[in-house]
């Protein structure tokens, strides 16, 4: 009876990964979205959206996972790639299921020949489904005025 009881205390311990490696942070899953931007990675940057992810960016909507990855991600790959992203505040919030992380960020560097100077207002709202965030809403916005802050 007694070894009974230690392989059901061994099944369990296999069965329940550790909460680690349950799933990451909000704000781990915000710079792991970031970092497959810089990297170039379509694949990673898209796992980590909701497939009905809505994204505003200066007067522009994406309405879906799909639509992103279709109109402009691969322009937000070349920026991040040509350019340094700086997180210079942030915070989270975390309520149940449901998180946001509010950034602002400073991004320098050249793009389409062009010099880059600005900050970067950000907010992504996250979602928990089956212990992995997923971000559902992305909002943008940008100030040229960064150098005043």
């Amino acid at each position: 009876m007694k070894l009974a009881g230690w392989g059901l205390a061994l099944l369990l311990a296999l069965a329940v990964p550790p909460a680690a490696a349950q799933s990451q942070a909000p704000s781990e899953v915000v710079d792991a979205f970031h970092f497959a931007l810089k990297s170039g990675d379509r694949r990673k940057a898209l796992e980590l959206l909701a497939a009905d992810i809505t994204i505003f960016e200066q007067g522009r909507v994406e309405r879906s996972r799909t639509q992103y990855a279709k109109s402009h991600l691969a322009e937000d790959i070349a920026f991040a790639s040509a350019t340094q992203r700086t997180v210079a505040r942030r915070s989270a919030r975390l309520l149940g299921n449901s998180a946001w992380v509010l950034s602002i960020n400073r991004n320098r560097g050249k793009f389409n020949n062009r010099a880059v100077d600005f900050t970067t207002d950000e907010t992504m709202v996250l979602t928990r489904v089956a212990g992995k965030w997923r971000i559902v809403h992305i909002h943008w916005s940008f100030d040229d005025r960064a150098t005043q802050h």
